[in-house]
């Protein structure tokens, strides 16, 4: 996956879950991470979660995979 890519899949996320409930709407890991681990709280019969969270969790995949190549992303 490319940086654009990864960019594109984010600006995605936080356009979907802008009517979320939330503590923060930012595409940082922590954030996407966060909604991975405990955003069905509240959120799940919101338009569009499953697409949220899968979105999400490909992100979270992606800069896992990038950590275990010895690769960091800035937080």
């Amino acid at each position: 996956m490319t940086i654009c890519e990864v960019l594109s899949l984010r600006y995605q996320w936080e356009e979907i879950v802008q009517d979320y409930k939330l503590d923060d709407y930012n595409g940082t890991i922590d954030n996407l991470t966060e909604f991975v681990e405990s955003g069905v709280k509240g959120n799940r019969f919101r338009p569009n979660f499953k697409q949220a969270t899968e979105i999400a969790r490909q992100i979270v995949d992606y800069y896992g995979s990038m950590e275990l190549l010895g690769r960091r992303l800035a937080r």
